[in-house]
């Protein structure tokens, strides 16, 4: 078939406009700038922002630390949440099985702890480490889980684990106290000395062939293990697994006849699993004094703000209490687009010290009733949470938000009225959460700067 220049001219004008059409679609904020009307004047596009969300901060009962890859410790103060203490407790094992010539001598013993390169707070001042002996075995624990499926009853539950909150027997006095400056970005080595007795002890037991120095099983019934503790501070550190050990120096004759040979025995970190950092939380006179374990204390009563902070175990909850009369206006399948906005507080710092968390993620009680459970992304198959990076208002700004694209989770809620006004929970990445002790504050809803709001774009029909 032919078709003539004029014909052809027509379609390629005619895509051209259609092509011109999505971009103008795709590129305005306002939907009643999206040209709808032009559709025999029945059709327009609309957003509301306006809806009620009512902000307070939830303490969860426990969230597991153990097997993570972190050894946090440290604290740091703040008005709002108190002060928050860091702790990490780990096992040793046996690394090297060499024996020791006789004729050697005890050299010295060292606590050896690499930084990663992580930290939270002010490291301008002095850190504290006291270092303990443990006196019970690390075990882990299982706690309840939903019935009949069997599954635990909180995200941050595992079937065996370790809590931030569990507890573990530990010797009163420290085997050694030791400060030092901290310079967290550079990665330092902490080459920590251990008490003589002790090393001396252990290098006798060495070389007569004791069995509890020589099999880590054995070993580690001897010596439990170590926790680590910062009773003073204004920042949390966070220290590798990998390289962490206890070395125990020692020299031996040189068969040439010369200078003593220098050695060591490495007792490196073992059973990674049964690591963790406990966390304590200490609010009295701060705003969130009072405050109860799956319990939550509204923004009213904490002076207009609400918390998250990552290991201690805060959420932001966000309830949404018109929900279902969202629904008698607007049918969810007019629903365009939802985006919820969350601005941190610009009454607080959200650079160092305290920097906000780079990432934020929006949980709920599941369907399998599994409770702070991250919400899947709209159509992600692989299940990726609902998380908003930090945006910055500006390159040269402090203040920000977080954007959370919730369509398909808005409609779900709308079309199924079990769930419609259940909440919301706001906190650091699920990687983060028990890894860090980030934290992140936000406001009470304020409608003139329209801090906290969920926009949800929709199409009418007169």
């Amino acid at each position: 078939m032919l078709f003539s220049k004029s014909s052809f001219k027509n379609k390629f004008n005619y895509l051209l406009c259609c092509l011109g059409a999505i971009l103008a679609l795709s590129s305005c904020e306002d939907p009643n700038d999206l040209g709808l009307e032009l559709v025999e004047d029945n059709v327009s596009g609309k957003f509301v922002d306006t809806l009620t969300i009512n902000v307070s901060t939830v303490l969860l009962d426990s969230i597991y630390t153990s097997g993570t890859g972190s050894l946090l410790v440290g604290r740091y103060t703040t008005p709002n949440a108190g002060t928050l203490s860091a702790s990490t407790f780990f096992q040793l094992g046996v690394g090297s099985t060499a024996t020791i010539a006789s004729d050697a001598r005890y050299d010295s013993l060292k606590l050896i702890m690499p930084l990663s390169g992580g930290y939270y707070g002010d490291t301008i001042n002095t850190v504290t480490l006291n270092v303990f002996e443990l006196s019970s075995d690390l075990k882990l624990r299982d706690l309840p889980t939903v019935y009949p499926v069997e599954r635990p009853l909180s995200y941050f539950f595992r079937s065996s684990a370790l809590y931030n909150k569990s507890k573990v027997g530990v010797k009163p006095d420290p085997l050694t106290s030791y400060s030092f400056s901290p310079r967290p970005v550079s990665k330092d080595t902490l080459l920590i000395p251990m008490p003589n007795t002790l090393g001396q002890m252990w290098f006798d037991m060495r070389v007569a062939g004791d069995e509890q120095l020589s099999e880590t099983s054995s070993f580690m019934t001897f010596f439990k293990g170590l926790n680590i503790t910062s009773p003073e501070g204004t920042s949390v550190l966070n220290f590798a697994t990998t390289g962490t050990l206890v070395r125990l120096y020692y020299s031996e004759p040189s068969t040439s006849g010369g200078n003593r040979v220098q050695k060591f025995i490495d007792f490196p970190l073992t059973n990674s699993s049964t690591q963790f950092n406990k966390f304590s939380s200490d609010f009295t006179g701060s705003s969130l004094d009072g405050i109860k374990h799956s319990k939550e204390l509204a923004a009213s009563v904490t002076n207009e703000v609400s918390m998250a902070q990552a290991g201690a175990g805060l959420m932001i909850k966000l309830d949404i209490p018109h929900l279902d009369k969202l629904k008698q206006q607007l049918k969810p399948e007019f629903i365009n687009k939802a985006v919820l906005i969350v601005e941190p507080s610009r009454s607080f710092a959200t650079t160092y010290p305290y920097p906000v968390p780079t990432a934020v993620t929006l949980y709920e009680t599941g369907s399998n009733g599994i409770i702070y459970s991250p919400i899947p992304f709209d159509y992600d198959a692989q299940g990726n949470p609902i998380t908003s990076s930090f945006i910055k208002s500006s390159e040269t700004s402090t203040d920000g938000r977080y954007e959370f694209s919730i369509t398909e989770h808005l409609i779900k809620r709308l079309r199924d009225e079990r769930i419609t006004n259940q909440p919301l929970y706001l906190a650091p990445s699920p990687s983060a959460f028990n890894t860090t002790a980030s934290r992140l504050v936000v406001g009470a809803q304020n409608k003139n700067i329209k801090n906290v709001r969920l926009k949800v774009y929709y199409t009418t029909i007169q």
